[in-house]
C-alpha cells in the first residue's frame, strides 16, 4: 500500500469530479483561501479545451510541460503545481497593488486579454515554424483567448492584468491609453509592416547570377526553385512574413534593415552579405521590398505595452523575490511546498524503485515572473 500511496500523491492529480471537490484549501495567500474547487475548476478546463490547453502550454507553462498525467481525468503533478503556483503569485501581485492603493480596472483587464491574444498568436505562430507546437494547439479556435472557458479565461486575463501593473507600478512605467498613443506618435516609423520576398545564396556570384534573373523578369517564386538560389534555406516562393522594423533589424542586420527600411515598395535591392543570426553561416541575400504599410494604433497597442515594461524586467524580478520572501502562503503538500526564497515548488520526484511506474515520474521544475524577463514564476533567491 505504501508504493500505491506515493504513486497516487506524487504522479498526477485528478480532475475528475469525485476528486477534486472538497472543503480543503489548496493554498492560503496573506490569510484567504484558495480553494482545491477554484484550482480544479482551472485544471479541468485547461486538460479538457484545446484553446485553454494551448494558452496555458503557450504563455504560462514550462516550456515542454505535458499536461495529461499517467491517468485517465488527470493531469501531471508539474501541471497542477504550475496552475496553483499562478493562482497564488495572481493574489500576491493583487494583494500587493492594493497595498500601495492600486486596484486592477476593467480597462486593465481588456489591455491585458488583448496582450494574452497577441501573445498566444506570436507564440503559436513561433511554434509552429519551429516544429515544436504544443498538441492543444493542433486543433485551435481562431481565436482561443475569446473561445476558452470563462472560468479559465477571466483567471488567465486577471494574472495578466496583476503582472503588467505590478511591473508598470515597481518600474515607475505609465502604460495608460494617453501615454500608449503619445509613443506611438512619437516613434510612427517603428510600426511600419515591412513585407520582403528573400532568396538565400551561397556566395556572391550566385547572388548576381539570381538578381540578374529577377531583374529581367523572372518570377520571384521561380528564382527562388532556380540556378544560383540555395533551395534548403530559401523559403518557399522567397516570401517571409511581414514583421517589425525591430524585428527586420535583428533577422538582417544594421546595414541591410537600414537599405531595406530606405527602400521603395518593390524595389529589388543589390545582392548583400550575411550571417545568419542563429548558426553564424555566411550568405549572401537577394531582397525585394514588396511593400512598408504603416500600422494603425489599434493593431500595434500590444507590442507598445510590452516596449514600455521592457524596461522594467530587472527592477520587477527584485521586487517580486521580495514579495515571496516576505509573503504569507501555505500550499496543501499534494501541490508542492512553499519556500521563502524559492516559491511554490511541485513535489520532489520520488526515486524510480518507490514507484509502479518510472515513465510517469515528474521533475520538479523552477520558474521566474512571468512577463519579466527570460528567467525562468519562482528564480531562486540569492
Amino acid at each position: 500500500m505504501r508504493r500505491l500511496a506515493v504513486l497516487v500523491a506524487l504522479l498526477a492529480v485528478a480532475v475528475a469530479a469525485s476528486a477534486c471537490t472538497g472543503s480543503t484549501g489548496a493554498a492560503t495567500v496573506g490569510g484567504t483561501s484558495i480553494s482545491r474547487a477554484t484550482l480544479n475548476e482551472q485544471l479541468a478546463a485547461i486538460v479538457d479545451n484545446a484553446d485553454a490547453g494551448c494558452v496555458f502550454s503557450t504563455v504560462f507553462a514550462p516550456t515542454g510541460a505535458t499536461i495529461p498525467g499517467a491517468g485517465e481525468g488527470t493531469v501531471t503533478s508539474e501541471v497542477a503545481s504550475t496552475e496553483l503556483d499562478d493562482l497564488v503569485v495572481d493574489r500576491l501581485l493583487t494583494q500587493d497593488l492594493a497595498a500601495h492603493g492600486r486596484a486592477i480596472t476593467a480597462a486593465d483587464l481588456q489591455a491585458a486579454r488583448a496582450d494574452l491574444a497577441a501573445q498566444v498568436s506570436g507564440a503559436v505562430a513561433s511554434a509552429s515554424q519551429s516544429g515544436s507546437l504544443p498538441a492543444p494547439c493542433r486543433s485551435l479556435s481562431a481565436n482561443p483567448v475569446a473561445s476558452m472557458p470563462a472560468v479559465y479565461g477571466d483567471q488567465v486575463v486577471h494574472f495578466l492584468a496583476a503582472q503588467e501593473q505590478f511591473r508598470a507600478m515597481v518600474g515607475n512605467v505609465d502604460i495608460s491609453a494617453g501615454a500608449i498613443a503619445q509613443y506611438y506618435q512619437q516613434h510612427q516609423a517603428d510600426f511600419r509592416q515591412v513585407c520582403l520576398h528573400v532568396i538565400v545564396s551561397n556566395s556572391q556570384a550566385a547572388a548576381q547570377q539570381v538578381h540578374a534573373a529577377v531583374a529581367g523578369g523572372q518570377s520571384f517564386a521561380a528564382a527562388a526553385g532556380g540556378p544560383g538560389a540555395d533551395t534548403q534555406l530559401t523559403p518557399p516562393s522567397g516570401q517571409i512574413p511581414c514583421e517589425l522594423p525591430a524585428t527586420i533589424t535583428s533577422t538582417f542586420g544594421t546595414a541591410l534593415s537600414a537599405a531595406i527600411l530606405g527602400a521603395s515598395p518593390g524595389q529589388l535591392l543589390a545582392p548583400a552579405a550575411w550571417t545568419d543570426p542563429s548558426t553564424g553561416g555566411a550568405y549572401w541575400l537577394v531582397v525585394r521590398v514588396d511593400s512598408l504599410t504603416a500600422l494603425p494604433l489599434s493593431q500595434v497597442t500590444s507590442t507598445i505595452r510590452e516596449q514600455l515594461l521592457s524596461g522594467t524586467n530587472t527592477v520587477a524580478q527584485a521586487e517580486f523575490r521580495k514579495l515571496v520572501r516576505q509573503a504569507d502562503v501555505t500550499v496543501d503538500a499534494r501541490y508542492g511546498t512553499w519556500g521563502a526564497t524559492v516559491g511554490l515548488q511541485p513535489p520532489a520526484t520520488p526515486p524510480a524503485a518507490t514507484v509502479l511506474n518510472p515513465a510517469a515520474n515528474q521533475a520538479a521544475l523552477v520558474r521566474g515572473l512571468p512577463g519579466a524577463g527570460a528567467e525562468p514564476v519562482h528564480a531562486p533567491v540569492a
